[in-house]
């Protein structure tokens, strides 16, 4: 984001005037030091303690009653910079003390809003500033009883006029520097996070691919073996799908498993999870789940599967699938009740498919 592109909002504007008004009680209250030891006359701290009040009370009243919202700068950024660096003027030319300081504060101020302020409101602030405290330099031996050397005056003053675009320059290039680097870091975690998704889903149905599943089979797994919790896994084979990719084409393949993840997804509970486990095949992972909950669970699955319009991936298209359910023990091998629910997919094959059939005991 460049500073011609940052618009801000009222609530912004009175979030700045806030963190302006610390520096705005120093300046003051470093006046009225000054006067008590003699060295500013009272009446200039009563002039700078009077414009400063008035002006922060009318930023306040205007940005608190949200008249500036409809503005073209609503938070009053440029306003309030341009009162800043008249609040620095007017010191400049009242107080002999503050001079040294003056061009010190006109920098604070302009990097402060550096970036919020576009190129052309940076030099019209600065460089009416500086002229300005030039005009004031031929004002000041009738406002002070002392005589300035105008010279020095004038070399400070120009010695501001260079100094003021150069740290503009810095200090632009440095905030593009540290917007590229968090841009960049931005779209490093988003690719990170890609990456992530892309390893744990399959690209084709959006599920959990193999490689997840099997972390979470694992979890499971452990989970049981801590709390003696059953669970359950069915692996799910979509039936005859070689046919409907001869018949169809594999594009109606694809659209077949994708409607199938979608339909199954809204089919079951929030804490089951079904993963694409090879080709047309899935597995269906059901924490904290017994066989009986299990094996309606499947076959309200399967009402839902062959009571969905099929018709829209192809004409007289229908589909079903087999399953075999198995509900792990924890004695033995993972991969050892995989194989069972296996084993009971190909008997429910055997059997006429579209139906779920209970994996052997162990």
């Amino acid at each position: 984001m460049l500073a011609t592109d940052w618009l801000g909002t009222a609530c912004q504007g009175r979030r700045r005037l806030q963190i302006t008004v610390l520096p705005y009680c120093i300046g003051v209250s470093s006046a009225y030091i000054g006067a008590s030891l003699n060295a500013v006359p009272l009446w200039a701290a009563h002039a700078l303690a009077a414009w400063c009040a008035a002006g922060l009370l009318l930023f306040w009243a205007l940005l608190r009653s949200d008249l500036t919202e409809h503005w073209p700068d609503p938070a009053l950024i440029f306003p309030q910079v341009l009162f800043g660096c008249s609040a620095v003027v007017l010191a400049y030319t009242l107080i002999d003390a503050s001079r040294g300081l003056a061009l010190l504060w006109l920098c604070l101020l302009m990097l402060f809003d550096i970036h919020r302020l576009d190129t052309r409101q940076l030099v019209l602030a600065t460089v009416g500033s500086l002229i300005l405290m030039l005009c004031a330099t031929f004002l000041h031996d009738r406002l002070h009883d002392t005589r300035i050397d105008l010279i020095s005056e004038w070399i400070s003053l120009g010695t501001g006029a260079v100094v003021m675009p150069v740290m503009r320059q810095v200090s632009l290039k440095s905030y593009q520097m540290r917007h590229q680097m968090l841009t960049q870091r931005a779209e490093l975690a988003s690719t990170v996070a890609n990456l992530e998704r892309a390893s744990a889903h399959d690209a084709l149905t959006g599920l959990s691919n193999r490689h997840h599943m099997q972390a979470l089979l694992d979890e499971e797994v452990r989970r049981l073996r801590r709390t003696e919790q059953a669970f359950c896994l069915a692996i799910i084979d979509l039936d005859h799908f070689k046919q409907i990719n001869d018949r169809h084409g594999h594009a109606t393949g694809d659209a077949v498993l994708q409607a199938f993840a979608r339909v199954a997804q809204t089919a079951l509970t929030p804490t089951d999870r079904l993963a694409r486990w090879g080709g047309e095949e899935f597995l269906l992972l059901m924490p904290e789940t017994g066989l009986p909950t299990a094996q309606q669970r499947l076959e309200a699955l399967q009402q839902r599967i062959r009571a969905h319009d099929w018709s829209r991936e192809a004409d007289g298209l229908s589909v079903s699938f087999s399953a075999g359910l198995c509900e792990p023990g924890g004695r033995v091998p993972l991969h050892r009740d995989l194989e069972r629910a296996d084993r009971a997919l190909y008997k429910a094959k055997a059997q006429g498919r579209a139906r779920t059939v209970l994996a052997d005991r162990t």
